[in-house]
């Protein structure tokens, strides 16, 4: 016999749940600690402080409180905000009889305004229907108007119309006229000039002044009798300067001797002495004032100078202007005699030329006298043609008139039947109306009755449901009222800002257990399948020999 296969290897312990669960129990806690204690961070704010102490332990696990305390000015807020609450709740509390009072009686709808009621208004809007649907006809009303009479004036008319029209009398003829053209056109067709008439202006004698006034104009001009051109003299000038200076200086000279021998002798008289400080400053201050004095005097004198010298400028440029005018206007005289005597030369060819034009203007006339005789005859000609052609048109007018007559009478008559139509026609349209508005005036009575009746019932609803409305609020007056004094400020807690909080990430004890022990269970199934597959293989050639010896035997015998 063959050897037996060999056993499986062992599958792994399976791990202790208890244990596992009490080892991760032991991590989680320990991270719990951990974490609370890093995240429990004392704060400090302008309005009060929140600070973590230890109190003690439970079980392992330290335990801690929280303490938070305020500012004493919000402190003193608190504690002002419960004794207002404090007396607020007194006083509810005395509220809550009054509350049982108005809560005990039920609330009725005795003494409150009736509801509005909507009989008025069903019996308007009944009285209304009734009204609108009733027949309306046109008995008594007066007879529609015809058109038998516009029709018969129409036919008389159109007969009158039918009668042929002639012309009577004989139409005017233009021989006249034409006759009178003829005239016109005779006088018209002599030949007409000017021989015989004032001959036309010689411009002989203008054409002389003209040669006259150039022949002046032409001698050139000679200032050199003239006074020179003046120029400023400097002699001059200085001797009016010496002459003012001088003036002046006679009546400073003594003047100042004077006021310096009054000085020297002030001066020595308070004790200053000549050649000390004081007289050298008070006798340099009197020769400034002298030095001033005569610069004033040179200044003057210089501008009385100045003044002589213009003067004199002045006169000569007066002179020499004076004597350049004389010899413009002599050079001047000959052409303005001249140019008088053009214009009298001027007035002469107006003259002449007037009188030749008034010749001629004669000979036109004479000329002309035919043409308007030829021209009144023809007018005359033309009011005889013109009557003539009036009393044809009024012979014509009047065979018009009589012949319209009937016509024209025969439209009046028709005119006249048309107003009576009209009128017929109006006085049935306005007999209508009238009976349309009587019909209608009951309606609009029984609308207006409806709209107040409904007004009526907005008004009774109205004041019900204000009625109502007061009941309800007395009602709930000491309710509401005690609801306000519950409902106090609300004590506010400082507000602290979020600590940074730190998370720590639990050891996954209990998964590393389970995935050890999954690695084990995997490990001893590979190792399992390996010895099946082993076995597997050895049993398979074992079976081949057995096979391969069996198949022998059988060929022996």
């Amino acid at each position: 016999m063959g050897k037996s296969a060999p056993s499986p290897p062992p599958q792994p312990a399976i791990p202790d749940p208890v244990k596992t669960a009490e080892a991760q129990g032991a991590i989680n806690k320990d991270t719990a600690i951990a974490q609370a204690t890093l995240n429990m961070v004392d704060e400090y704010t302008p309005y009060g402080s929140s600070v973590y102490e230890q109190t003690g332990s439970y079980d392992g696990t330290p335990r801690y409180k929280r303490t938070t305390a305020l500012d004493p000015a919000q402190q003193s807020i608190v504690d002002k905000q419960n004794a207002v609450t404090n007396a607020l709740n007194d006083t509810a509390v005395s509220q809550v009889g009054r509350v049982d009072e108005a809560l005990a009686k039920p609330f009725s709808y005795e003494g409150i305004v009736e509801a509005g009621t909507t009989s008025g208004a069903r019996a308007a809007a009944d009285r209304t229907s009734e009204i609108a649907n009733s027949d309306y006809n046109y008995a008594g009303q007066p007879q529609a108007p015809s058109s038998a009479g516009i029709r018969d004036a129409a036919t008389t008319a159109a007969g009158s119309i039918g009668t042929p029209f002639s012309l009577g009398g004989t139409a005017p003829t233009i021989g006249g006229i034409s006759g009178a053209a003829d005239a016109a056109q005779a006088g018209m067709s002599k030949e007409f000039n000017y021989r015989g008439l004032p001959g036309s202006f010689d411009a002989t004698g203008a054409q002389n002044a003209v040669q006259t006034a150039t022949d002046a104009y032409g001698t050139p001009l000679d200032y050199s009798n003239a006074p020179a051109a003046p120029q400023a003299d400097a002699a001059a000038r200085q001797q009016v300067i010496d002459s003012v200076y001088q003036q002046q200086a006679s009546r400073l000279d003594p003047r100042f001797e004077g006021e310096q021998r009054a000085m020297e002798t002030k001066l020595a008289n308070s004790g200053i002495s000549r050649g000390s400080e004081a007289f050298s400053g008070s006798m340099d201050d009197f020769y400034r004032g002298k030095n001033d004095a005569y610069q004033s005097a040179q200044n003057a004198a210089i501008q009385a100078g100045g003044a002589e010298q213009s003067r004199l400028f002045g006169l000569g440029t007066s002179a020499r202007q004076n004597a350049i005018a004389e010899q413009n206007y002599l050079r001047s005289r000959p052409g303005a005699e001249q140019g008088q005597l053009l214009g009298y030369q001027g007035q002469l060819s107006g003259l002449q030329g007037q009188a030749r034009d008034d010749a001629a203007q004669e000979r036109l006339t004479e000329r002309g006298i035919p043409i308007q005789e030829a021209g009144q005859l023809q007018a005359l000609r033309g009011a005889e043609f013109d009557a003539s052609s009036a009393v044809r048109d009024r012979s014509v007018q009047e065979q018009l008139l009589q012949r319209g007559m009937p016509a024209q009478e025969q439209a009046q008559i028709q005119q006249m039947q048309q107003s009576a139509f009209n009128a017929q026609g109006s006085e049935r349209d306005r007999a209508i109306q009238e009976g349309l508005a009587q019909r209608a005036i009951p309606l609009s009575e029984q609308q207006q009755a409806f709209s107040m009746q409904q007004g009526l019932f907005g008004l009774d609803q109205a004041a019900r449901q204000r009625a109502i409305e007061e009941s309800a609020y007395l009602r709930n007056l000491p309710l509401n009222e005690t609801s306000a004094l519950m409902s106090g400020n609300q004590i506010n807690n400082p507000q602290f800002g979020a600590a940074p909080q730190t998370a720590i990430a639990n050891t996954d004890y209990a998964g590393m257990v389970a995935n050890k022990y999954n690695a084990e269970v995997n490990a001893a199934n590979a190792a399992a399948s390996a010895s099946a597959s082993a076995s597997a293989a050895k049993s398979g050639s074992i079976a081949g020999l057995a096979g391969t010896a069996m198949t022998a035997g059988a060929m022996m015998y």
